[in-house]
C-alpha cells in the first residue's frame, strides 16, 4: 500500500553497540473499501443481503542500530478500533530476523491457505472458520519466531527457515513485563522452511504444544506441506494439512456442527486451487478445498467422518490504487455437520489503498 505520511525523528537512545543519536521513520499506511454480499442455504427460506464497508490503518517505525540491525514495529487498527496486530522485529543482517507480536499470524500465517487465488480464501464469509484457516493458530501470540536468511542451494534454488517456541503456549498475547494466563498447555514449539526457484515454491510447516495437565488436555498439533508451480500466467496450487487442537471430550455426533477451537477429533485438509494472471491488472481463479471432520471415536459403533467440501470462483481487477474483487463459494455440510444446509456465498468488494 502507499505510505501517506512520512514523518522524519531524530532520537537519543542506545543500540547494540554504543549510545547515539539515531534517526527513525514513522509511516502510516491503509485502506478501505465497500463491499455487498449475499447468502443462501439451499433448501432453507433463510437467505440474507448486506452492505458493508472496511477499513485498516497500519502505523510503523523503524530505526537502524550502530551495528547495522534494523529494529521496526507495527500495529494495525480495524474498523471497530480494535487492535487486529502488532508485533516488534529486529532485523540481524546475515543472522536472520526475531519477532514478537500478537495477532500477526506468526510462522503459521505463511501456510494458512498458501495456494494461489485472485480475491480470498475458501472460508470467506462461512458460517465457521475452516481448519486450513487455522494452520498455526493454536500458537500465533505469545511467542518468539525466527525467521533466517535465504540460503541459496544451487541449481536456481533457494531456502529459508523458520521457528517459533512459546514458554507457555496457550495463544494469549503478553504485553510489556506480563505473564501468560494459566492454561492446560505447555510449551509449544514450531519449525518450517520454505524452497523457491524455478516457478516453484514449496513449505511445510508443523507445530506442537504439550499438554501440562494430562486429565484435561492432549498435545496440540498442526501440520501441513504445501506446493505452487507457476507456468507462464498460469499457478497450480496443492495443499494438504492436519489439525489437532488437543480437546479432550465426548465424540461429536456426524450431525453436530464443529467448531476446529472446540471439537475434539482432528481435521485431514485438502486444498488445490489454479490462478490465471489474464494481464497485470486481471486474474481469475478457481479453488476446491476438502476437509474431513474425524470424531476420533473407539466405540463399537463408530461416528462417520464428516466431509465439508467448498468451490470458489473469484476475479480481481485492479486500476491504480482502487481494485474490484468478486467470488461465488459453494459449501456442502458446512460446520462438518452432515444434515446441515448446502450454503452459497457471494461477495463483491470495492477497495482503495491509501
Amino acid at each position: 500500500m502507499n505510505i501517506v505520511k512520512k514523518i522524519g525523528l531524530t532520537a537519543l537512545g542506545t543500540s547494540l553497540v554504543a549510545s547515539s543519536a539515531f534517526a527513525a521513520e514513522l509511516s502510516v499506511s491503509g485502506g478501505a473499501g465497500y463491499t455487498y454480499s449475499s447468502e443462501d442455504n439451499t433448501g432453507s427460506a433463510r437467505g440474507s443481503e448486506a452492505i458493508g464497508y472496511n477499513h485498516h490503518i497500519s502505523i510503523g517505525g523503524s530505526t537502524e542500530l550502530d551495528n547495522g540491525w534494523t529494529v521496526s514495529t507495527n500495529m494495525t487498527i480495524e474498523p471497530s478500533l480494535a487492535l487486529s496486530s502488532s508485533h516488534v522485529k529486529v532485523v540481524m543482517g546475515s543472522m536472520g530476523t526475531v519477532a514478537v507480536g500478537t495477532g500477526y499470524g506468526g510462522i503459521g500465517l505463511k501456510f494458512d491457505d498458501a495456494t494461489p487465488r485472485a480475491y480470498e480464501e475458501n472460508h470467506d464469509g462461512m458460517t465457521t472458520s475452516t481448519a486450513i484457516d487455522n494452520i498455526g493458530a493454536n500458537l500465533d501470540n505469545g511467542q518468539v519466531n525466527y525467521v533466517s536468511p535465504s540460503f541459496d542451494m544451487g541449481s536456481g534454488y533457494s531456502v529459508t527457515l523458520h521457528g517459533e517456541f512459546a514458554p507457555t503456549g496457550n495463544d494469549a498475547a503478553v504485553y510489556d513485563g506480563g505473564t501468560a494466563t494459566a492454561s492446560n498447555f505447555g510449551t509449544g514449539m514450531g519449525a518450517a522452511f520454505v524452497v523457491t526457484g524455478n516457478g516453484l515454491t514449496a513449505g511445510a510447516y508443523v507445530n506442537e504444544i504439550e499438554s501440562s495437565r494430562i486429565t484435561l488436555q492432549k498435545t496440540a498439533s498442526t501440520s501441513t506441506a504445501y506446493a505452487n508451480y507457476a507456468i507462464g500466467s498460469v499457478t497450480l496450487g496443492l495443499q494438504m494439512a492436519n489439525t489437532d487442537r488437543g480437546v479432550i471430550g465426548a465424540a461429536e455426533a456426524a450431525t453436530t456442527a464443529k467448531t476446529v477451537a472446540a471439537a475434539t477429533g482432528e481435521f485431514e485438509t485438502q486444498k488445490m486451487s489454479i490462478a490465471f494472471a489474464v494481464n497485470d491488472d486481471l486474474s481469475i481463479s478457481y479453488g476446491r478445498l476438502t476437509e474431513t471432520y474425524d470424531a476420533q471415536d473407539n466405540a463399537a459403533t463408530a461416528i462417520a467422518d464428516v466431509e465439508m467440501e467448498s468451490d470458489s470462483y473469484q476475479v480481481a481487477y485492479s486500476m491504480g490504487a482502487m481494485s474490484i474483487s468478486a467470488y461465488h463459494t459453494s459449501t456442502d455440510n458446512p460446520g462438518w455437520d452432515s444434515d446441515a444446509t448446502s450454503q452459497d456465498i457471494n461477495e463483491i468488494a470495492l477497495n482503495f489503498a491509501f
